[in-house]
Formats: C-alpha cells, structure tokens, sequence
C-alpha cells in the first residue's frame, strides 16, 4: 500500500515517524508530508492527487488546529481523491463521532496509540476484509459511526521501531536538538489536560497501564544512533508526559541508567530536555539530574493559588512549585512553566496570587493564559454538564464565573495579544534566553568567564522581562477591580474600560519594542558565542558492540546527509541570525503563536488563524454543520440579550467566539498592519478594522496621518516600532510591526 501521513513538523514529528517506521516494517511504502498552516491545504491538495496514494493518514494531535485538518479532508474529497483516509491523534480519538458523522470525508480514525491498529487497517484494505476485525478503530459505517473492540493500553514499547527520521533536526545554540519519547502516559488527572483523557479513554476501552516505559538500553540505543549519525553530541529534548516519575530516587535511577547505557555506546555530553510536576523534584534529585547532563526542565506549575490549583485538579502540588523552581535555579538547571490564571472558578484574588508567585520567581521565565476547555476532559464535560459551555466540538468556549475575572481575562487578551501569543512575541522568545545560555555551557568549551557573562546577562534579561510581565498584568486587574459595572453610568463606564485598556495595550506594545531589541542583542550574543568558542564537544565513535536496528537504519544514512526520508521535506538548519530560531521553546506553539486567532481568545494552544473559513479558492468556505444543541445560542437580533449567560461561537469554527455583552470587551476587531518602505520611510496600511473604528497610531520616529494608512519615519538609532490601538463599538486590539522587519522592495 502507498500511504502518505500528514501532521504538523514544528519540530520533527515523533508521531508521525512512529507511524511511518510500523507501516514500513510491514512492507508499505510511506511518505511524510508537513502541513504547519491553514495556506498550505491547497498545496497538500494537489500532492496528495498528484501522487494518488491508497491512504491518507491525518495527525490531529491537538484541536486548536482540527478545522484545518478537516477542511484539508473535505478539499481532498473535492479534488476527487478516492483512496481511505483516516486520522489518529488525541482531538480525533475523543471525538471521532463528529469526525467521522459531520461529513468530512475521514474514513477512519484510529483510536489511542495507533502503531498496531494502523497496520492492521492497512493490511484490511489491501485484502478488502472488512474493518470490524480491526481492534481500536472508529470508522464509517451505513448505519453510522461504528467503534470496535478496544485495543487498550499495549506494555512492550521496545517492541515498537525507532520512529523514522525524515528530515535534519534544528539547531539550538549550533547543538542539533533531536526530540524523542521514552514513555507513555501519566498518573495525574488534570481537569483541563486532553492527554490524560486520551490515555484514560484507552484504559476504559481496553484495559493496560497508564504510564508504560521504554527500557533504558532501547532508548540509549536509539539515541546513540542519532548522535553517531551526525557526529556531534546533541541535546535530547523528551515529549514524555512525564520525563520524571513520582518518586525521587525513581527518577534518577532511570536517567542514571539511560546515560550509562549511552556511555557504553560511546555517548558522552548529550543534554537533555523534559517536562515534570513540580512534586516530583528535590533540591537533591536536581542536583544529580544536572550532573547527568539535564539542562532543561518544563516545570507544571499551571496555577500557584490553592483554589486555583483545586479548580484544575493539580491536587496540592501547589505546595511544591516554589521547591521546584528554586531546586532547579541552584542546581544549574533552566526551567520555565506556564501559568493558567484564569480559569472557570477565578477570582482577582487568585490572579494577583499568581502575580505574586512570578515576582517571587523572577529568574524563570513564564506566560500565562486561560485553561481551555479541550474535547472530553473533566473542564470541559463539567462546563457542559453544569450548562456554562458555548461552541462546538471544534472549540469550546465559557465564560469565567466571576464578572470582573472575567473582564479581567478580556482586557489581559487584549493588552498581551502580541507579547504572549505571536510565535516571534517577547514571551516565547525570552522563554529561550536561560536555555540558550545553558546549552552554551553545557555543549562549549569555557574561553576567558564566557559562560558566566553569558548566564548573567541571560538572567538578568529574564528577571527583567518577568517583573515587567507581572506589572502589566497587576494594571489588568486594577483596570477590572476598580472598573465600574452596570447602573446608570454603564454608557461612562464602558468608555472608560475601554480606554484604559486601549492605553494599556500600547504600553505593552511599547515595552515589547524594548524587549525586542534586548533580546536580538543576546541572540546575537550567543551566536557570537557559538562562533568564537569552536565546536560543540563531540560524542566518541560507536564501538562495536553496538546493536543494528533494522528500522532506524533505513533513514539514518539519508538523515545524516541531509536528505529526506520518507519523501517529507527535508528542513533546514536554524538559522542563526539571532531571531528567527531562538525560542527554545519545548513544545513550540503553532506558527501563528495565536496572533491570528480570536484577540479575545487568550489560548493555551493558539486557535487557528481562519475560524473555519477555508483558505482555497473552491468555494470551501465554512464548516458544513450547524452549530450544536447548546442552549439555543444565536446572535440574531432577538436572541443576543441571551448570550448575557454563555458565550457561543458564530458558527461551527474555531475562531470568532461571541462574548457576552454584558461587559466590555465583547467583540475586538481581528487587525494586522501590511507595511511596505518607500524611501526611509515606510508606508503603513491597517487591515481588518471595520467602518466606523476609531485609530491611535504610535512610535519613537514621525508619523504623518491618523487613518488607516500612515506614513511612517521610523527613528534614527533606535529599533523601532510603530503600534496602532483601534477601538470599535466592541472592543480594543493593538497591532505593531517592527522597522526591521520591513524588508525593502
């Protein structure tokens, strides 16, 4: 069978390779095609019927970006494809019913973890058996969706192949960053998280353990082949749910145990990246961990307030954020976390309790958002149950209990709209600044203190950032603490809001200028490093004795060439260039960081930038079914006094969420600036503002006009940036556009 697997490639794309390596152990031929945004359906479009597969297999993995997924189906179906496609990953999982019963043109989707169902589908449309044999399958049928016996939770995770390598990995500070997965899983039963629904829906079906593990000799094996293959020690990064586990000693018996088994292949000085609950590290364990070469951890703190953390289920991890934070900050390790402040049941005091925590903490970097409200986790099904949810299967959507959190959440989406959410904003750009500076004096030989002027500027940036965060956002809830609600003067007091928040979000947007420019400096600063300090240090040559895996070493020659297996694209290095490839972060955010998304959407994974409305040019032009039966929600006239109680979707996408009009802030204008120089100046054009939008234009350097195009000198000497506030009879949004970012012709 000739099948063609289509995912996101932010980063190599471990799911897809595992998929790939399964189906070509057992005789089909596989290619990887990389799909990272909405414009690209058309393209995939016509690869996909210029080749002809027989199967299409779609990685959802998560649902920020199922509509894009789903319109590609339908385009394919459009184009007159007639091969089966199916889909696999978590959204799909837990809502293969709507997948599969809405008219997309998905044939199957393959439930849980998909290596053996995925090849057993194969095998039954290449004999033409039928599909109910098929263990752990969701497909089609006359009748409907039909769901088959559950496969559950397999325990053999040696037994798997190496996932196929289809392109060079990236380069974080000159070191290759090469992601890969050593367990499955996790104990926790957070309320928001779409992973432990996905894997404890598998548990109901079929049975097996939630956490199941790779031994420590098979993962050595296979990251020793890796780093042979390029010639160069690299830095690991771990997609496990947990790379630490419960107990302490645990932990490090298991790391300890994966860096002997690559010493005796020859591997020294790999770092290492991964995720953990706070309650899992000590101050001794981290000790250790950094001697092992951890340089990295994603900590997840989620929320530090006590009722928060009850409200998501963290439990009383609460207890141990700080112990981890600061275990992690002595023991020489880098970590980050995220925050989510806002949530159904917050209140301003649980947002200034966090604020409260990043002042504290300032040496590691954070971003905050709202807990969302996934497919078939406890949020979202307890919002449901409860009647406080709006939307669809494609993006769920409430409102915040309390009404000054949320207008709290409203104006914090409009003020940070760039700095937390643009894939080149200043959160996940100095979410990098530590891990750069680690990797450095992890991977570089020390000339004359560099690694410590390096570390010191790293964290004084850091801290810098931090608290400039923590200060804007406390002005957030001020605006909503003392804003004044409702009565005689609600005409007054909506001018007002929405003034101050209008100012506030121009003075983010002037402080991210500042920022921006810092962090370019140190960007350079580390390349510079790179550069003077020579090669990273180099992992021995392989002895001997190191065992052949059939599947790894079909793609490792290409890899290390450079070329693509699979037939996927090949990826480039990083470039160093200070800027483009400096994030770091663990789990990258889409391409869009959620600029395009809904401004009042603030996301833990970015929305996608269409709403549902298809980037073709075939007609394509929103998502077939109706909105679902969730209260009677609509926005026509008559009905809109009802969205006082739930806010709901305008349609069926993913992107243009209807607030309440209770509060201010209801509906903000979706704007962005296209600029082009003329001269020293450059020529600015505002798009998306409606009729009637009222403008404020801003920069360092002269602006001639006040509409929505200005003439623009950017200042001499400084790194400018110009910024615009539009305020409508909905709400604020501020864009900006950076002088160097402008290119000429």
């Amino acid at each position: 069978m000739r099948v063609m697997l289509i995912g996101a490639d932010f980063e190599e794309n471990l799911g897809l390779g595992m998929i790939a390596a399964v189906a070509e152990r057992a005789g089909h031929e596989v290619r990887i095609v990389p799909f990272n945004d909405a414009a690209a359906r058309k393209r995939i479009a016509d690869e996909v019927a210029s080749a002809n597969p027989d199967v299409v297999g779609l990685s959802i993995q998560f649902q920020h970006r199922s509509h894009e997924f789903l319109s590609l189906s339908r385009m394919l179906r459009q184009r007159g494809f007639a091969g089966h496609v199916t889909a696999g990953g978590q959204f799909p999982t837990l809502a293969h019913g709507e997948v599969l019963g809405r008219g997309h043109g998905i044939d199957s989707v393959v439930l849980h973890d998909g290596e053996e169902t995925f090849v057993e589908l194969l095998a039954a449309l290449e004999n033409g058996t039928a599909l109910d044999a098929v263990r752990g399958l969701a497909f089609a049928a006359a009748g409907g969706v039909k769901r088959t016996a559950g496969r559950g939770l397999g325990t053999s995770l040696d037994a798997h192949p190496f996932p196929i390598r289809y392109r060079r990995p990236a380069r974080h500070a000159g070191v290759p960053f090469v992601p890969i997965m050593a367990s499955r899983g996790c104990w926790g039963s957070c309320s928001y998280c779409s992973i432990t629904s996905f894997y404890r829906d598998a548990k109901r079906d079929g049975g097996g353990a939630l956490l199941r593990f790779r031994s420590p000799d098979n993962v050595a094996e296979e990251m020793a082949r890796l780093t042979h293959a390029l010639g160069e020690a690299c830095v690991f990064c771990f997609h496990d749910d947990n790379f630490l586990l419960p107990k302490p000693a645990d932990s490090l018996a298991r790391v300890s145990a994966i860096v002997c088994a690559l010493r005796d292949r020859g591997v020294e000085n790999a770092g290492f990246i991964g995720k953990c609950r706070p309650e899992t590290l000590n101050p001794e364990l981290a000790v250790k961990l950094r001697e092992l070469g951890v340089v990295r951890l994603y900590v997840g703190v989620e929320n530090v307030a006590r009722a928060g953390s009850e409200h998501l289920n963290r439990g009383v991890q609460h207890r141990a954020v700080a112990r981890a934070l600061e275990a992690c900050d002595q023991a020489g390790i880098f970590a980050c976390y995220n925050l989510l402040v806002f949530e159904p049941e917050a209140t301003l005091a649980h947002v200034r309790e966090n604020i409260a925590f990043m002042r504290a903490h300032p040496a590691q970097p954070v971003n905050f958002c709202r807990a969302e409200p996934y497919y078939g986790t406890p949020l979202q099904l307890g919002l449901a149950e409860a009647g406080k949810i709006g939307g669809s299967y494609l993006g769920w959507n409430y409102r915040i209990d309390d009404a000054r959190t949320e207008l709290c959440f409203r104006i914090a989406s409009a003020a940070f709209r760039e700095r937390n959410y643009r894939c080149d904003g200043v959160a996940n750009r100095y979410m990098g600044v530590g891990y750069a500076a680690k990797l450095v004096e992890h991977f570089h030989p020390d000339r004359a203190g560099a690694h410590r002027r390096l570390l010191e500027r790293a964290e004084s940036l850091t801290r810098a950032i931090t608290l400039d965060t923590a200060a804007l956002l406390e002005k957030a809830v001020d605006l909503a603490e003392s804003a004044s609600l409702g009565g005689v003067a609600a005409v007054d007091a909506v001018d007002a809001i929405e003034r101050k928040t209008a100012l506030l979000a121009l003075e983010v947007a002037a402080s991210d200028r500042v920022w921006q420019h810092e962090l370019d400096q140190f960007y350079a600063e580390v390349d510079g490093f790179v550069r003077r300090l020579g090669e990273p240090r180099v992992a021995r040559r392989a002895p001997a004795k190191s065992r052949p895996n059939v599947a790894l070493t079909a793609s490792l020659a290409l890899w290390a060439l450079g070329a693509s297996a699979c037939g996927g694209d090949t990826g480039t290095d990083a470039p160093k260039d200070g800027g483009k490839d400096d994030h770091f972060v663990a789990d990258p955010p889409p391409p869009d960081g959620g600029y395009d998304a809904e401004p009042d959407q603030m996301v833990v994974d970015a929305l996608p930038d269409d709403g549902g409305k298809d980037a073709s040019d075939d007609g394509d032009s929103m998502v077939a079914d109706p909105p679902p039966a969730d209260g009677g929600m609509s926005l026509n006239d008559t009905d809109v006094r009802r969205l006082d109680v739930i806010d709901q979707w305008v349609d069926t996408g993913a992107r243009r969420a209807a607030k309440s009009r209770d509060l201010p802030l209801y509906e903000p204008p979706e704007i962005e600036i296209a600029a082009v120089r003329v001269g020293d100046a450059i020529e600015a054009t505002l798009r998306g503002a409606p009729e009637g939008a009222a403008f404020r234009w801003e920069a360092e350097g002269p602006i001639d006009g006040a509409e929505r195009t200005v003439r623009w000198t950017p200042a001499e000497g400084a790194d400018d940036a110009l910024r615009v506030a539009v305020r409508t009879r909905g709400g604020i949004s501020v864009a900006s556009l950076r002088a160097k970012a402008v290119k000429v012709g």
